[in-house]
């Protein structure tokens, strides 16, 4: 293994992607069934399955950073990443499985059912967390900048991309209980095994930086999220107001999240305008993280409305058998449960778009970030899913529309998870990268907390496909900050300018 690591083999590379497959698993997994549990199973409202995803970015927010410079700083167990990774590897597992079983638990603890979810999905994430960061540290470790880089995470994609798709196709074929327990097995095996056969390499002290890098542990990095702090305040608004006021605050809820997006996109606007006209590597990375961060508050959008835009639209109009319930029917010997058909349909859509997300990054990206650069490709990337996104909702509400629509979205969702973290491993200083790839967690999560609001805009307008043109708008925002990003830093983050 160690002349495997040292050639940077593709088998190598496979092997240091697995943790993040196991996460990319768990992240099909989750869009595949959560919502579909929550509001099938429990009977739980769109708004309270809103908070409760909310968790996720919320717990985000504050863990990964905290991981990363931990990691940055430990040495235990033979690694810096390797104690995270058997820790979040394991928790998931549990945290996974006891999510089929909430209502046990509500009976057991005697809380609420509401009460009981919000805490299993906080340590579900939490463990999601605590992995996903030194999953992907890992890969910035142990490959040098350039080619190698982007191929690392080419390959990153591509393993999490694969696995993705199986996680869609249980979903299909077996259902979204059988694939709750694979992704049980899944977290627990991907991510404590590989650990162990991956040789880290001790690093200098975390202390001993660059000359033009900040001195405090990367904590001036967070400076360039303050376009996104609207987000953050949105976001404790909605867990206040839902959790320790019963709603009485709703009435702002519409007026605050405009507010919150208006403000964001100013104080953006006006970070990348100062770039613009005396470039730096700080205001270069300003653009990348709130380009990024525009992208995210569309795809978590989507994670989170898509089921009920197909159910309500997609397959309560549907005037035949669905193609879905057709493929489930070719393996499996009982008939297909009407109930179940929404999930079907929804894992089909997400099955499309992972497929292509798994097979562009090396087959497509890699090449032609070496030929155009990677961030021409990734722009161009964004401005696609935009167009997919917009496809969907101007198209008809077919079921073959919808699949088509969301095929092309895995153009930039192939990017998405992959090219655009090269591009910011690059703008860092690489003994910081653990704390920095939770800094670069941030800029997703923020936009995430406002998901809530773009909930309200839907049932203020009263949308159903049109939902789509709002996670189009997002997209065409990114895409447009994304202008206004140079191909690399003026100085590079490890040298002295």
């Amino acid at each position: 293994m160690r002349e495997s690591q040292r050639r940077l083999s593709n088998g190598f590379l496979i092997l240091l992607s697995l943790p993040t497959a196991a996460i990319g698993f768990c992240l099909s997994s989750a869009v595949a069934s959560t919502t579909w549990l929550l509001s099938t199973r429990y009977d739980l409202h769109l708004e309270n399955i809103a908070l409760i995803w909310l968790m996720g970015p919320l717990m985000g927010l504050f863990v990964q950073p905290i991981v990363g410079w931990l990691s940055d700083r430990t040495w235990w167990m033979g690694g810096q990443r390797r104690p995270y990774l058997i820790a979040g590897g394991t928790a998931g597992a549990l945290g996974t499985f006891a999510l089929l079983h909430l209502d046990a638990l509500a009976t057991a603890t005697g809380l609420g059912l509401m009460t009981v979810a919000v805490f299993v999905v906080l340590v579900n994430d939490l463990a999601t967390n605590v992995t996903f960061n030194p999953a992907r540290s890992l890969v910035a470790d142990l490959t040098p900048e350039g080619p190698h880089r982007v191929r690392g995470y080419a390959w990153m994609q591509v393993v999490s991309g694969v696995f993705g798709i199986s996680a869609y196709l249980v979903s299909i074929v077996f259902g979204n209980e059988v694939l709750l327990l694979t992704t049980v097995a899944v977290t627990f095996l991907l991510t404590v095994i590989p650990a162990f056969f991956i040789e880290e390499t001790r690093p200098a002290s975390p202390t001993a930086l660059a000359p033009d890098v900040d001195d405090r542990g990367g904590l001036s990095t967070f400076k360039a999220l303050w376009p996104m702090a609207g987000f953050a305040i949105y976001g404790a608004y909605v867990a206040v107001d839902r959790s320790l006021l019963d709603h009485a605050l709703s009435a702002v809820a519409l007026p605050l999240f405009v507010g919150v997006l208006v403000l964001g996109i100013v104080w953006g606007a006006t970070r990348v305008w100062r770039g613009h006209i005396r470039p730096s590597a700080k205001h270069r990375l300003g653009t990348v993280l709130l380009a990024h961060g525009f992208a995210w508050l569309g795809v978590q959008a989507l994670f989170v409305m898509t089921f009920f835009y197909v159910r309500d639209v997609v397959v309560a109009g549907a005037d035949g058998p669905l193609m879905a319930d057709a493929f489930y029917a070719m393996w499996s010997d009982t008939a297909p449960v009407a109930a179940d058909s929404a999930g079907r349909v929804l894992s089909v859509g997400f099955l499309l778009m992972n497929v292509v997300g798994a097979l562009l990054p090396v087959l497509v990206l890699k090449p032609l970030c070496e030929r155009w650069g990677k961030v021409a490709v990734h722009r161009a990337a964004m401005g696609s899913m935009a167009l997919a996104f917009a496809a969907i909702a101007l198209a008809p509400p077919t079921e073959a529309f919808y699949y088509l629509g969301m095929l092309l979205c895995g153009i930039g969702w192939s990017s998405l998870i992959s090219i655009v973290f090269a591009i910011f491993s690059e703008s860092v200083d690489s003994r910081q990268m653990g704390m920095s790839m939770g800094v670069f967690n941030s800029s997703l999560v923020l936009p995430a907390l406002a998901v809530p609001g773009l909930v309200k805009v839907t049932e203020a307008l009263d949308l159903d496909r049109g939902v789509f043109l709002l996670f189009a708008a997002s997209l065409l925002l990114s895409f447009v900050f994304w202008m206004f990003v140079s191909e690399r830093p003026p100085h590079h983050p490890t040298e002295s300018p």
